[in-house]
């Protein structure tokens, strides 16, 4: 876990999946609506409850039939899963480099809408690509897509190290600019939605980091968030930054889709224990009101 030091006393705690999780033991821009322009590949537009509302968890196997109550999609840190309930959507995740293209495409089931793309890039302990190193590899993840017709989602990135010293141990210490440093080598390159991960524990920073992507211009996915640093991390303190949390991304017309973090290395933040029941907090979690005008 990695501490960064962020203007006006705002802090945020990386907390991605390492590549031996990998889907299997979760450790670790202006559009003004999220209407037409927001449509996946396969041209339907969902409205069904928790359109934007997703699982980060690290199982192969997400059986449970009540979530389609309260989620669209979930993710595994990896490219493919063995089962999820209808009406819940598995999105692949090319979680860094090592890949093999034809075996990812091979992998990636029927109903998938996008691909996620490389999992903390500019942290040594995640991904581990600087930016240079990310659009080289681009390219593949445009074939991978391609040939799944699926929409591309941007390297998911945070805060490293201290972004004030710019030290640790990090390609880059800053999200936004690891972002703009890695379109600007990749130019021309297929990106159509952007990552980003945040550990903080309140609302007004939440709104904050939210709010230094706009300048993409793209859709915005928060694939990973949950109460780690600058707060109550007990179970407590994890509903109710929830319940601040949740209603902040839904009413973001920027925020295309979002993901509660629900792995081990949190163990109050989990929404499904090791059975894959709901938890106290999953319940919490489904049962949050969401944007009936949320269209995905």
């Amino acid at each position: 876990m990695k501490r960064a030091a962020l203007p006006a006393a705002l802090f945020a705690l990386g907390v991605g999946c390492t590549l031996a999780c990998a889907g299997k033991d979760g450790t670790q821009g202006p559009l003004g609506s999220q209407g037409a322009n927001a449509a996946g590949a396969n041209g339907a537009i969902s409205t069904v409850p928790g359109c934007k509302r997703g699982i980060a968890w690290s199982g192969h196997n997400l059986t449970l039939a009540s979530l389609s109550q309260g989620i669209s999609w979930w993710y595994n840190w990896g490219s493919t899963a063995d089962a999820h309930p209808t009406g819940v959507v598995f999105e692949p995740m090319v979680w860094g480099q090592g890949f093999d293209v034809a075996r990812t495409v091979a992998g990636i089931a029927p109903g998938a809408q996008h691909l996620l793309g490389f999992n903390e890039p500019n942290f040594f302990a995640q991904s581990n690509l600087s930016a240079a190193q990310a659009a080289a590899l681009w390219p593949q993840l445009e074939d991978i897509a391609r040939q799944k017709a699926l929409n591309l989602v941007s390297p998911a990135v945070n805060f490293c190290g201290d972004d004030t010293a710019k030290t640790g141990p990090c390609h880059d210490t800053n999200p936004v600019h690891y972002l703009q440093d890695f379109l600007a080598q990749c130019a021309g390159c297929k990106v159509d939605h952007i990552a980003v991960h945040w550990y903080n524990c309140d609302g007004d920073s939440l709104r904050w980091y939210l709010g230094q992507f706009k300048q993409f211009g793209k859709p915005i996915w928060l694939t990973e968030f949950a109460c780690a640093y600058g707060g109550d991390t007990s179970a407590a303190g994890q509903e109710r930054y929830m319940r601040e949390a949740v209603p902040i991304l839904e009413q973001d017309a920027d925020v295309y889709r979002y993901a509660w973090f629900s792995g081990p290395s949190i163990a109050s933040a989990q929404l499904l224990d090791a059975a894959g029941a709901l938890t106290s907090l999953g319940q919490v979690y489904l049962g949050l009101a969401h944007n009936e005008n949320c269209n995905p």
